[in-house]
C-alpha cells in the first residue's frame, strides 16, 4: 500500500510538473536561463502592456528625442554647407628632416565672395561711379530673373561658381584700358557670368537676354571666344586640380578681408 501511495503521488507530481511547463511556453512566461521570448509561441497568447510611465516607455521617448535632436542638428548642418564652402589644401612641411603633412581650410560664405569680387574689380579698374555693390546687383539681377522665368530651379551664385566667375574676370579686367565706363564693365563682368553659367550651370543651355545689355551682339560673342581661347586650359585645372581652387579661393577671399 506504501508503495503505491508513493507512486501515485509521484506520478501527480509528474503530471503537475509536465502541465507548469505546458503554461509556461503557452504563457511565454520569463524563463530564469534565457531572455524573454520576443514572439509568442502560443496563439491565444496577449503581450502584456507596459502601464502609463513605465521604463520601456521613457526609453522609447528618449530616443525618439535623441533622434529628433540628431534630425535637427543634421538639417542645420546641411543649411550651413549650402551657405558655406570650405578648401582643404595639404601641404608638405620638413621638420627635422621628416615630411609632415599640414592641411590649411579655408571657409568663405557667397556675400563675403560677392564682396572680394567687387573690391577686386574696384582696385584694378579706375573707373568713377563704380562701387562694389553694383557688381552684387548685376550677378543678382541675373541669377533672379532665370529663377523666376524658370530655367533654373536652383541658385547659381555659390561660393564655387563665385570662385569660377572670378577666374574669368580676372583675366578679362586686369591691365585692360579698353574699359572706361561703367556700362563697358558690366558687359564684361555678364560675359564672364555667361561663360561660367555655361560651363558650371546644372541646365544644358541658358537665355541671352539676361546677359546681354548692348545693342551689339557680335562684341559680345568676340568676348566669349576670347575668354575660352584663354581660359580654357584654367577652367579645366580648377575643377580637377583641388590645390589650384584652393589658390584662386584663397585669392578671392583676401580681397574681401581687405574689403
Amino acid at each position: 500500500m506504501k508503495i503505491s501511495r508513493q507512486k501515485l503521488k509521484l506520478s501527480k507530481l509528474q503530471y503537475k510538473l509536465s502541465k507548469s511547463l505546458v503554461d509556461f511556453v503557452n504563457n511565454n512566461l520569463i524563463s530564469p536561463i534565457g531572455p524573454q521570448a520576443k514572439t509568442p509561441l502560443s496563439p491565444t497568447h496577449r503581450a502584456q502592456k507596459q502601464p502609463f510611465g513605465s521604463s520601456s516607455a521613457v526609453n522609447n521617448n528618449d530616443s525618439a528625442t535623441a533622434t529628433k535632436i540628431a534630425d535637427s542638428t543634421n538639417d542645420k548642418q546641411n543649411s550651413k554647407s549650402n551657405k558655406k564652402i570650405s578648401a582643404n589644401c595639404t601641404t608638405k612641411v620638413s621638420v627635422r628632416g621628416d615630411m609632415v603633412k599640414r592641411r590649411t581650410i579655408i571657409q568663405a560664405s557667397t556675400s563675403e565672395l560677392l564682396r572680394g569680387l567687387g573690391q577686386y574689380i574696384s582696385k584694378q579698374c579706375n573707373i568713377r561711379h563704380f562701387e562694389p555693390a553694383q557688381l552684387v546687383i548685376w550677378l543678382r539681377t541675373v541669377d533672379r530673373a532665370l529663377l523666376l522665368q524658370g530655367w533654373q530651379d536652383v541658385a547659381f551664385i555659390n561660393p564655387a561658381n563665385l570662385v569660377f566667375v572670378y577666374m574669368l574676370v580676372k583675366n578679362m579686367v586686369r591691365n585692360d584700358a579698353t574699359i572706361k565706363t561703367v556700362e563697358e564693365l558690366q558687359s564684361v563682368v555678364l560675359t564672364c557670368l555667361y561663360i561660367s553659367y555655361s560651363y558650371m550651370g546644372n541646365e544644358i543651355s541658358y537665355p541671352l537676354k539676361p546677359f546681354l545689355i548692348e545693342q551689339d551682339r557680335d562684341r559680345f560673342w568676340d568676348r566669349c571666344v576670347q575668354i575660352v581661347n584663354e581660359r580654357s586650359a584654367d577652367m579645366l585645372r580648377l575643377n580637377s586640380s583641388s590645390t589650384y581652387f584652393t589658390e584662386v579661393f584663397a585669392e578671392l577671399k583676401h580681397y574681401a578681408l581687405d574689403g
